[in-house]
């Protein structure tokens, strides 16, 4: 094979080498997605949860200062008895402190409704806070790995770069320009390979005069249609 489409050939494995790993290094990020959403959404969960407990705790608590006022009431109506002359003011005086000791009733039984509420909340945030550590440590687990890949993605790229540039000294400058160019305009493939007259590159068909010479690998032949460098491999 021509020396220079030898070099060619290859420094278009390396380049395509190096195209492979910067894709996979650019997708990594996007590998834990799958992580990230259900711990997000395990936390924002867990943060209702605890909305909604602290929202009960101050609920029940202000129910709790009405049924200490009530009482006050009660109390100071209590001792209010004694000065009582009459027996309408009696019974005036009985229904206004039973009304009062039926709404702190009433508000007793609402703070026990929420005590309930209550302890469901907390076994729920108990839940709640081991599913987000489950799912919190796998996403670190995940993230290590990625980045133990990246790392190793990189290593790999700057071995393949390092033995670019023991191809590129080899190769005649013009040559080299003419595939740089096609590598940036070509979707990072200058170098096809050639099969049965047709070009890889586009899938156009070689004059079989051309695809003769071209098998023979003796010169660098280019594709009239899309101009990239081609090759044949013996099958």
């Amino acid at each position: 094979m021509n020396e220079q489409l030898k070099l060619l050939v290859e420094l278009q494995e390396i380049d395509s080498s190096i195209l492979s790993i910067a894709d996979k290094i650019e997708s990594l990020p996007g590998q834990l997605e799958q992580y990230k959403a259900p711990f997000k959404e395990a936390s924002n969960a867990l943060q209702k949860v605890k909305a909604q407990f602290d929202a009960l705790t101050k609920n029940k608590k202000n129910k709790e200062l009405e049924a200490e006022e009530l009482q006050e009431k009660i109390n100071k109506l209590k001792s209010k008895g004694k000065d009582i002359k009459t027996n309408k003011e009696y019974e005036a005086y009985l229904k206004e402190i039973e009304g009062f000791e039926k709404e702190k009733f009433k508000i007793e039984d609402e703070v026990l409704v929420m005590m309930e509420a209550l302890e469901a909340h907390t076994k729920n945030s108990q839940k709640e806070e081991i599913k987000v550590k489950n799912l919190e440590e796998e996403l670190k687990h995940q993230e290590k790995m990625l980045e133990d890949e990246k790392a190793k993605f990189h290593a790999e790229m700057e071995m393949f770069k390092t033995k670019r540039k023991e191809f590129v000294a080899k190769i005649e400058s013009d040559v080299y320009e003419q595939y740089m160019n096609l590598l940036k305009r070509s979707g990072g493939v200058a170098v096809v390979q050639t099969k049965n007259e047709i070009c890889f590159g586009c899938n156009t068909n070689i004059p079989p005069q051309q695809y003769n010479d071209i098998k023979k690998n003796e010169n660098i032949f280019n594709c009239y249609y899309c101009k990239r460098f081609l090759y044949y491999k013996e099958q």
